[in-house]
């Protein structure tokens, strides 16, 4: 049995009525998502470098004639004082030949200093006429600083050791707290015999990729986390920075100073330090998991406004991981749609849900 034409023909017209009104209701179907209000934040460029800890002042303690450790005053861990009596030495050549090397010591380092302080006049005066950089006045200033912080410890050493020669005693170049003991009472006292370092500022050596080299400058804020103290923070800031990357890692070197109060940062103890590079405090900050990128700084996301999915493309600035400022595009408020966005086109209708 065949179907009359005009029975075929309204069948037609019915599947096409069927479809238009299928394509209508999908269309008015409310995708569900959520959502996460603007609001302000603070984001930081970083870097970590792995350390190690020196301190800012450390001495390996030793003399360089022929002598037998008669006593021994101090233990790992101690606090002594500038010239305080570490070992108690048994010599009839101890004088001299400890006040010689002192004296040395005392005149090498004394023109040290005199060399730096004429540098750091002369940078003085290019600074003031704009031909030096300041990056570069910071250095010769650090430098300055180092060189007259070794006179006063050749100084310090050179009055103990005349001290000490008389009497026969060892004593402490400076204040601080005693690391390793090697001396033993009745052996020589030949080589190292014992380490002191400084307490309160702890400094140490970094090395970080080149391609933050014009990032970098005296003065940036650094943190210093440990396995050793979980959930710890230890601050700092950098004190200076190589201008040139090193011959043989790539790396350009800086040194970073960190203060410690509580006496839980010790020289030898490993951790990272966390440089940061730029700051912005009143940021807007999104994951990259809310955007879709389009290029290295520009993204689409999708906003809610009256119901409906609004495509906007936004520019990024700092970047803290997965974590991005946004610098163009969004505003406190704006309610960006943080799942289910992947799926939405222009004006798509949503549905906010919990």
């Amino acid at each position: 049995m065949t179907a009359s034409p005009l029975k075929v023909t309204l069948i037609f017209l019915l599947l096409a009525l069927l479809a238009c009104g299928g394509e209508n209701s999908r269309e008015n179907i409310e995708s569900p998502v959520t959502v996460y209000v603007v609001e302000i934040s603070m984001i930081s460029e970083t870097v970590n470098a792995p350390c190690r800890l020196e301190g800012a002042s450390e001495a390996i303690v030793s003399v360089s004639v022929p002598s037998v450790v008669e006593e021994v005053l101090v233990a790992p861990g101690d606090t002594v004082s500038a010239g305080q009596r570490l070992l108690v030495l048994r010599t009839d050549d101890l004088q001299r030949a400890m006040i010689s090397d002192a004296a040395a010591m005392l005149t090498a380092a004394r023109a040290s200093a005199e060399y730096a302080d004429g540098n750091l006049q002369r940078a003085t005066d290019l600074l003031e006429s704009g031909a030096m950089s300041a990056g570069e006045y910071e250095r010769i200033e650090t430098e300055e600083t180092a060189a007259q912080a070794t006179y006063n410890q050749a100084l310090a050493g050179y009055n103990a050791s005349s001290t000490a020669a008389r009497n026969g005693f060892v004593l402490a170049p400076f204040s601080g707290v005693i690391g390793r003991v090697i001396a033993t009472e009745g052996n020589p006292a030949s080589g190292p015999l014992m380490s002191v370092y400084s307490t309160g500022v702890i400094k140490a050596e970094l090395l970080v990729a080149p391609r933050h080299i014009h990032k970098l400058r005296a003065g940036l804020p650094s943190i210093f986390t440990t396995d050793h103290f979980p959930g710890a923070v230890f601050p700092g800031s950098v004190v200076s920075v190589s201008e040139t990357a090193d011959a043989v890692s790539g790396l350009v070197a800086m040194t970073v100073q960190f203060s410690d109060s509580t006496g839980s940062l010790i020289p030898g103890l490993s951790g990272v330090s966390m440089l940061l590079l730029s700051t912005s405090d009143n940021a807007i900050v999104l994951p990259s998991s809310m955007m879709v990128p389009i290029d290295e700084s520009t993204w689409e996301i999708f906003v809610l406004e009256n119901g409906h999915a609004s495509r906007r493309v936004v520019q990024s600035g700092i970047r803290n991981g997965t974590r991005y400022e946004i610098i163009e595009g969004l505003a406190v408020g704006d309610s960006v749609i943080n799942l289910g966005h992947t799926l939405l086109s222009e004006g798509s209708p949503v549905r906010v849900v919990q």
